[in-house]
């Protein structure tokens, strides 16, 4: 029989975001597979039901309730704790996506209901921080901020098992001083049939229906619009461009009332440097797939970055990738073979690389069809997916 699984994970659908979006993907594959599934996560609205059934399964909602905050992760844990108190033997594992805070209350209620946890990082930094050897983007910690975090880390690496979306997160968890057989590369996965190349008249069809221009060179970024992605170096690389008659499109969500909020100030910047001709955004969409077919390159400026999933979505659907490379990205972006790279926060370097896509329509052939390769090769969703049950199934206190 199928071990009982309690996915926890801070936001979940209708919450958009590559972390929820992952969390749908994992709890839809369990289903299919006759795992017996539930979720946790945090109530973002009060027109969201506490609990409702969402593909099947049944999502739980705990206060407090709140939109997407920094904070939330935390502000969640006291409500996590005592569910997680209450469900005592009604689940046989947790699997706890994105782990900053909720992670803890995960494994103080594992002392009491004795069930494995499994923790899976989003973000690079969370166990061990940076050090010097590290691709993911972030600074060194301070011996200060590595002396405030420890108590937490401390209670993060009595997990019983990790699941690393990149190598460099994979490094960071050995670093923190992980088991090696308690640590698992397990990146997430790409639906091939759904993200793919446009078919035959199928780009003009989709630029029709979101009103893009039949004709310009369309430049895309998908993703939240944050400046740890690298929204701002992007806008003001657009301003510096030789890009002709291109028009940038912003496809994503504004992080309203988070300090990295890109959303407003990059359309004042935007305002502000008469660039309405040039760059849209479009706002958040539940399906990014349309989008990509519909685009000539795809840009993905991140100043870090644990996996990049929107990378590996654009790669899958054929198109030229520009990269900073950071984190994750630099598991599956080759610079020259599948995809460029730019210098990390560096407009002056995306500006380039847009300029030498925007001009070579070879080239963007050429990294395109080498990129699809990339994501159907190291990224298929079923493969990656049966590789997480074999991990759940496994994994013991």
């Amino acid at each position: 029989m199928k071990p009982r699984v309690l996915l926890v994970t801070t936001y979940y659908h209708p919450v958009i975001g590559g972390v929820e979006s992952h969390a749908r993907q994992l709890v839809q594959h369990l289903g299919a597979r006759g795992f017996p599934v539930e979720v946790l996560t945090k109530r973002t609205h009060r027109d969201h039901a506490p609990i409702e059934r969402i593909d099947g399964v049944s999502v739980h909602r705990l206060p407090p309730i709140g939109e997407r905050r920094a904070g939330g992760k935390w502000a969640v844990m006291p409500t996590l704790f005592a569910e997680l108190l209450g469900r005592r033997g009604t689940f046989d594992v947790v699997f706890c996506i994105d782990y900053r805070g909720i992670g803890v209350a995960a494994i103080a209620a594992r002392r009491f209901n004795r069930r494995p946890v499994v923790l899976q990082a989003e973000v690079a930094g969370v166990l061990a921080g940076a050090d010097d050897r590290a691709s993911s983007g972030l600074a060194p910690e301070p011996a200060l901020a590595q002396a405030i975090k420890a108590p937490i880390r401390a209670i993060y690496r009595r997990a019983d098992a990790f699941a690393c979306i990149g190598r460099d997160l994979e490094r960071e968890a050995l670093r923190a001083g992980v088991a090696r057989e308690r640590v698992h590369y397990l990146p997430h996965g790409v639906d091939a049939t759904r993200f793919r190349p446009a078919n035959v008249g199928e780009r003009d069809e989709l630029r029709a229906a979101f009103g893009w221009p039949a004709s310009r060179p369309i430049v895309l970024f998908v993703g939240r619009l944050s400046v740890e992605k690298g929204v701002m170096d992007l806008l003001e690389a657009w301003r510096i461009a030789k890009r002709g008659e291109a028009l940038l499109v912003l496809v994503g969500p504004d992080m309203i009332g988070h300090p990295w909020d890109a959303g407003a100030p990059g359309r004042a910047f935007v305002a502000t440097h008469g660039l309405g001709d040039s760059v849209r955004f479009d706002g958040a969409t539940p399906d990014p797939a349309p989008f990509y077919r519909a685009a000539d390159v795809f840009v993905q400026p991140s100043h870090f970055e644990a996996l990049g999933t929107t990378a590996i979505e654009a790669m899958a659907s054929g198109l030229p990738v520009l990269s900073s490379g950071v984190g994750g990205l630099a598991d599956f972006c080759i610079g020259g073979v599948n995809a460029l790279l730019h210098e990390p926060r560096s407009p002056e370097s995306i500006a380039g690389g847009i300029e030498r896509l925007l001009g070579n329509t070879a080239l963007r052939s050429t990294l395109g069809d080498a990129a699809r390769g990339t994501a159907v090769d190291q990224f298929e969703i079923n493969a990656l997916m049966d590789r997480y049950s074999a991990l759940i199934e496994n994994v013991r206190v």
